[in-house]
């Protein structure tokens, strides 16, 4: 399993390089064709995990969804 992740993120990072290789490149091209300063952003590494959330912020959106469906479900059944 671990040779595996290892692998994956090994292709992960070598595709990372050759994307930031392509966005040298159009942007050198751009500044060829037109003289200024590339248009796009530089696309932002993703990290691949997201910030973990409190079991209260998890609890609080949990109670909204159900508050949502049940207001949901009450208007359909006035229909």
């Amino acid at each position: 399993m671990s040779a595996v992740l290892e692998e994956l993120l090994a292709k992960r990072k070598a595709l990372a390089a050759e994307l930031g290789a392509l966005d040298a490149g159009i942007s050198a091209y751009r500044r060829a064709l037109n003289g200024a300063a590339p248009q796009s952003k530089p696309v932002a590494t993703v990290s691949g995990t997201r910030p973990t959330m409190s079991l209260a912020a998890r609890k609080k959106l949990s109670l909204l969804a159900k508050a949502r469906w049940a207001k949901k479900r009450k208007e359909e059944a006035k229909k």
